[in-house]
């Protein structure tokens, strides 16, 4: 799916890669759209777990850590993320992509939302709006399509300009 997209990736392509025999395939998934939604729930598990393992794991205080989460989150380098990026390419112009879109929209605000209240981050619930997860979609893509940019230099700008942000609000 990350090489050559959701549209142009063939059921017989993802049995070839995977190494197993195509009724074996289809005894688990009805197709690939069924094993696209299962990775993308793979990576929002891989996801919550690296937070929750961050938020446990570091020292600082908990204002620097959201915001180190949250610019891991935009600049990690993973399968789960390019794949994810492949999903927001494909919401263009796939109506079910666009429905499911939604449903991830509302399910991932209602867990920040819950994770900000239960570690006492009230102040960063002002980031669960639709325009900030457009943003943050647009860095993902971004950063998928271009890979010469300065990671360093971008990950202090992001920081300033979030920091910014969530004084304002």
């Amino acid at each position: 799916f990350v090489e050559k997209g959701y549209s142009k990736t063939t059921m017989d392509e993802i049995v070839h890669a995977a190494g197993v025999s195509k009724g074996g395939m289809y005894h688990h998934f009805s197709g690939k759209e069924e094993i696209f939604l299962e990775l993308l729930k793979d990576g929002s598990e891989y996801r919550k777990n690296l937070i929750v393992e961050y938020m446990r794991e570091n020292p600082q205080s908990r204002k620097e850590k959201i915001m180190d989460v949250l610019l891991d989150k935009i600049l990690d380098k993973n399968p789960y993320k390019d794949l994810y990026t492949v999903f927001l390419i494909e919401v263009k112009d796939n109506e079910k992509f666009k429905k499911m879109f939604e449903n991830i929209y509302d399910e991932s605000l209602k867990d920040f939302v819950e994770f900000c209240k239960k570690e006492g981050l009230r102040e960063y619930i002002t980031i669960s709006n639709y325009e900030f997860t457009f943003l943050m979609n647009c860095l993902y893509m971004g950063i998928y399509l271009f890979d010469n940019v300065d990671m360093p230099r971008l990950k202090e700008m992001l920081r300033v300009m979030f920091e910014a942000y969530l004084n304002k609000n």
